[in-house]
């Protein structure tokens, strides 16, 4: 993720030069990106899996995306569990006694973006604007529906996951959330429609490769994935639906599929996510 945050701050800091040798060089190019990128939706992955005796379906998740998205997910949950299905999710949990906000502002800082939680907005939507107008942040709790044994949090907690990840680096100044969006909100309206454009290019090619897989950092990765490939083994006999991170998923069904367990996939359709 640090190299995301990266990227968003070379564009809104360096804009302006970029729109004038664009313009210049290539202004058609620059002009389109707008229909570019109704073209390139970002499209999240649905797996369904099987070892010959139950089923396992992965969907994909992203943190910001369209109402409708997230309405289709919470349908699915709501089938899946009528059907008597077990469903895990990804969340990541503070410890009894943390101060969860303190420490989602360290995982933020790791990760190479500032972000204050007396800012009273959450680190994801501070910068939902660089998408689009109309987007709405994950909440578990309303895909979920009721608590119940049929559901469970498989993710790893806030302590383990400060510990996996590489401290902050001493050299470089975190991204500073708050000013990132207040600078994009000051760029002419016009060149904030390219700007959301590329982005959303951006993270729909990132959406749709593994590459975004490779570049986090293993303590996002490596643990969580065999967490959720474990606790699936553990449930011999049960249905289970998957809702976990877009980058997660190609790695978790590799997993099933090296277990040596007749996994096999079955089906992989695409879900627009916005």
């Amino acid at each position: 993720m640090r190299f995301v945050w990266r990227l968003v701050r070379v564009l809104l800091v360096t804009v302006a030069v970029l729109v004038a040798v664009v313009l210049v060089a290539g202004g058609g190019v620059f002009a389109a990106l707008p229909v570019i990128a109704d073209h390139v939706p970002m499209v999240l992955s649905r797996v369904t899996m099987t070892d010959g005796t139950r089923t396992v379906e992965m969907q994909g998740m992203v943190h910001v995306a369209e109402p409708r998205f997230y309405r289709d997910v919470a349908e699915l949950v709501a089938e899946r569990r009528r059907a008597g299905w077990l469903v895990f999710y990804e969340e990541v949990r503070p410890d009894p006694g943390d101060d969860a906000k303190a420490g989602t502002a360290e995982v933020m800082k790791r990760l190479g973006a500032g972000w204050s939680p007396d800012s009273g907005e959450h680190p994801y939507m501070m910068l939902s604007t660089l998408l689009g107008d109309g987007l709405v942040l994950q909440d578990n709790r309303a895909l979920l529906g009721d608590p119940g044994p049929d559901e469970r949090n498989v993710d790893i907690s806030l302590s383990d996951l400060l510990a996996a990840l590489p401290p902050a680096e001493a050299d470089e100044e975190p991204l500073d959330l708050a000013a990132a969006r207040d600078g994009f909100a000051g760029l002419p309206p016009w060149v904030q429609v390219r700007v959301r454009a590329a982005v959303r290019i951006g993270l729909a090619a990132a959406a749709s490769g593994s590459w975004l897989h490779a570049g986090l950092p293993e303590g996002l990765t490596i643990k969580r994935e065999a967490k959720v490939a474990q606790a699936i083994q553990d449930e011999a006999g049960r249905n289970i639906l998957i809702l976990y991170g877009q980058a997660h998923i190609g790695a978790i069904r590799s997993r099933l599929l090296a277990a040596g367990q007749g996994w096999s996939v079955v089906r992989t359709m695409g879900v627009r996510a916005m």
